[in-house]
């Protein structure tokens, strides 16, 4: 044992130099990359920011699509009376005086084998 420990400090004495030498360049690599792999602009940090990006910019092309709907309908219900009042008619249900209103109930299918027996 004490033979190995005099022969690491023959050797690391010996060559300090080439160790200083090599553990500073480790040194300069690893602060050179640290930012890039856990700094705030790091690789995983740039995907979150690509895939936000993304929902983001589906989110305002719906926006967009909602935008032009609304503007069509703008445009439709400032063309005239009879467009507002379509509109009056298919979504408050509001009907025009002498008219009557019907509301049809859905057809409800009877069971056959209940139907009373005539003699």
């Amino acid at each position: 044992m004490l033979r190995l420990v005099e022969f690491l400090k023959k050797v690391a004495f010996k060559d300090f130099k080439f160790y200083a030498a090599i553990s500073f360049l480790f040194l300069i690599i690893f602060f050179t990359q640290k930012n890039l792999w856990f700094g705030d602009q790091s690789k995983a940090d740039l995907r979150n920011l690509e895939k936000e990006i993304l929902i983001l910019s589906e989110e305002r092309l719906k926006l967009e699509n909602q935008n032009k709907l609304l503007e069509e309908e703008k445009i439709k219900l400032s063309s005239g009376r009879e467009a507002i009042e379509g509109l009056a008619r298919s979504e408050l249900g509001l009907i025009k005086p002498g008219e009557r209103f019907y509301i049809f109930e859905p057809f409800k299918k009877e069971d056959i084998s209940k139907k009373p027996e005539i003699n």
